[in-house]
C-alpha cells in the first residue's frame, strides 16, 4: 500500500540513452520488475530495434528504441532514467523535456550531483521547471554511495574532523566513447595543454561530490581549488571505447582534483583518476580522515560501472517520492537497498 492507502503498483520507466550504461540499467530494471514503457536513443544502428536486443538481454522486451523523445515521453511514465552525458549545459534540454512532460528524472549526469555553483543558471531553471510540473530531478551513481554517503557515515564516528582526503580510480573504457572523448583520450599531451590553457577545464566529478559532502555536513565553503593533469601512455595501450591503440606520449586519461576549505575549519580533498586500464589496474576508493580519531575507508576492486547503475535503480523510488524540484545529493538523503520489485 502507498502512504495514501492506494495499492502499490510497478514503476513505469523510460530508458533515456541506450549506450553502455543504459544497457546495464535495462537489465537491472527488468530484474526488478519495472514496467519499461519507452526507450530513447540516437544511434541509427539502434533506433527501430527492440530494447532487449540492443541491451544484449538475449530476448525481446516489446519496446522499440525511438529517436523522438517528445513522442516517447508523451505516452506517460513515472520516471526517466537518463544516461546520456556528463554536463548540465549539454543535458539541460534532455532534462527539460522530461520535466515538461511531468516525468521524474534520475540520471548519471555528474554535475547534477551538486550543480548550484558550477551551473547555477541551468540548475535554477530546471529546479523551477520541476516544481512547476510537480516532479523531481536528481543524479545518482557510484559517487552517491562510495564517494559521499560512505564517507559522511564514517564521519559520524568522529569527535573532531581536521581533514578528509579521498582518492578514486576508475576505468574510462567502462563508459564508452563519449567519456573517452571528454578526457581527451588519444590526444597528444601538447593538444591537451593547449586546450586547457585556452578554454580551461570543466570541473568533472570531484568538485560536485565534495560540495555535496560539505553541504550535507552543514558546513560552509570558504574556498575551492580545482586542477587537472594528464595521464600519458608509456607504451601502447588499447582503448576499447575508441577501438584503437593509444600511442606513448598521448593521453589515456586525466587526474582531476579538488580541495575545499570550510569556514568552520575542516578541509576536504578528492583526487579522481580516470584512465584506460592496463593489466593489473582496478577500480579503487580510498579515504583518510584526520582528526580525533584518525580513520580510514577502503573499497578495493569496486565496479564503478555496475554500481553506478545499481545505485541509480535503487534510487528510483526515492526520487519519485521526493519533493518536487532539483534535488542535489545532499538533499536526497542516504541511499538504501530496495528488495524485490520496484513499486510505488
Amino acid at each position: 500500500m502507498t502512504t495514501d492507502g492506494a495499492p502499490a503498483r510497478g514503476v513505469r520507466v523510460v530508458v533515456y540513452g541506450v549506450g553502455a550504461m543504459g544497457a546495464i540499467v535495462t537489465r537491472l530494471l527488468v530484474d526488478r520488475g519495472a514496467d519499461i514503457v519507452g526507450a530513447i536513443g540516437r544511434s541509427p544502428e539502434k533506433v527501430g530495434r527492440d530494447l532487449g536486443e540492443v541491451a544484449g538481454l538475449g530476448r525481446t522486451l516489446g519496446v522499440l528504441v525511438e529517436a523522438d523523445p517528445r513522442l516517447v515521453l508523451s505516452r506517460g511514465a513515472d520516471i526517466a532514467v537518463v544516461c546520456v552525458g556528463s554536463y548540465l549545459d549539454k543535458m539541460q534540454s534532455h532534462f527539460a523535456l522530461c520535466l515538461e512532460h511531468g516525468v521524474n528524472v534520475v540520471t548519471i549526469e555528474e554535475e547534477t550531483v551538486f550543480p548550484w555553483t558550477t551551473a547555477p543558471d541551468h540548475a535554477a531553471a530546471l529546479d523551477e521547471l520541476a516544481r512547476a510540473n510537480g516532479v523531481t530531478l536528481a543524479a545518482s551513481g557510484a559517487q552517491d554511495v562510495f564517494w559521499l554517503n560512505h564517507v559522511t557515515t564514517l564521519l559520524g564516528a568522529s569527535h573532531r574532523v581536521d581533514r578528509v582526503a579521498g582518492r578514486c580510480v576508475w576505468n574510462v573504457d567502462d563508459y564508452g566513447p563519449e567519456v573517452a572523448g571528454h578526457l581527451f583520450v588519444g590526444q597528444s599531451g601538447d593538444a591537451f595543454a593547449q586546450h586547457v590553457a585556452s578554454k580551461g577545464w570543466p570541473e568533472f566529478v570531484a568538485r560536485q561530490t565534495l560540495e555535496a559532502m560539505v553541504a550535507s555536513l552543514g558546513l560552509t565553503v570558504k574556498s575551492i581549488k580545482s586542477d587537472v593533469e594528464p595521464v600519458l601512455a608509456n607504451s601502447p595501450v588499447l582503448c576499447r571505447s575508441l577501438g584503437h591503440e593509444i600511442q606513448p606520449g598521448h593521453l589515456i586519461g586525466t587526474i582531476d582534483w579538488t580541495e575545499i576549505a570550510t569556514e568552520e575549519g575542516p578541509q576536504f580533498a578528492l583526487e579522481m583518476k580516470g584512465c584506460v586500464y592496463g593489466e593489473g589496474d582496478a577500480d579503487c576508493n580510498h579515504w583518510q580522515v584526520c582528526g580525533e580519531p584518525d580513520m580510514e575507508l577502503r573499497n578495493e576492486g569496486v565496479s564503478y560501472r555496475f554500481t553506478t547503475c545499481s545505485t541509480l535503480v535503487n534510487r528510483i523510488p526515492d526520487v519519485i517520492r521526493a519533493r518536487p524540484g532539483l534535488m542535489s545529493l545532499d538533499k536526497l538523503g542516504p541511499p538504501g537497498y530496495k528488495h524485490g520489485a520496484l513499486r510505488i
